[in-house]
């Protein structure tokens, strides 16, 4: 896969509702994404990465990798809404964890499916060794859109170098690239398993990030 080739997540919610058009996104679609975002506006107002970049910048960018790779919305706001009970503001002005109050809450902004999605997604292991141990164990059945929602998740972390200059996964970015490539691969995401590698192969040449943390 050339450089050329390479998708590249966007990271603003224009640029963002530009990709689904030209995917064939009809105006209700884009026009049901771009009221999702406002609220993932209130939601991470003044919420920022650990590389400086501005949380609803990977909120879009994640939603960015999923649409890429797959037309159905409700993934698409599962993933921009995936920190939903991590690093999210309520308007209850409580934690962002999964209360009755807060599911109520979101699944009348996202709606039953988006809103069970996102909940799956937060309960789903894939931190440090995560992907190595679901390689080796399997992942659980019915978990595959789960699985292909934190693997393009990893795509936005990827793609503009944050895992080099944020690296929570220290050395082991090398195998956690190779076992998610193998694991899109188990669920027939030949395209996103490529994607992986290709960024992946790119870390190699970033030990100079490493001053800057």
């Amino acid at each position: 896969m050339t450089a050329q080739d390479l998708f590249v997540p966007r990271q603003t919610n224009t640029a963002l509702y530009m990709q689904l058009h030209d995917a064939g996104h009809a105006v209700d679609d884009i026009l049901r994404v771009q009221k999702a975002y406002r609220v993932a506006c209130a939601m991470f107002n003044g919420r920022y990465r650990k590389t400086g970049r501005p949380f609803i910048c990977h909120a879009v960018g994640a939603a960015s990798s999923v649409a890429h790779f797959d037309k159905d919305l409700d993934l698409v706001l599962a993933a921009m809404f995936h920190a939903s009970y991590d690093s999210a503001q309520y308007p209850d002005g409580k934690s962002s964890r999964r209360t009755e109050t807060h599911r109520k809450w979101l699944e009348q902004k996202l709606g039953p499916r988006v809103e069970g999605l996102v909940a799956r997604v937060g309960a789903m292991k894939f931190d440090t060794g995560d992907p190595e141990r679901l390689v080796e164990k399997g992942v659980p059945a019915g978990d595959e859109d789960i699985l292909f929602l934190v693997l393009a998740h990893d795509v936005d972390d990827l793609a503009d170098g944050g895992l080099a200059f944020a690296p929570k996964y220290g050395r082991s970015i090398e195998s956690r690239v190779a076992a998610c490539a193998i694991l899109a691969r188990r669920i027939g995401r030949e395209s996103l398993a490529a994607t992986i590698e290709a960024y992946g192969s790119r870390y190699g040449a970033l030990g100079w990030a490493a001053a800057l943390e």
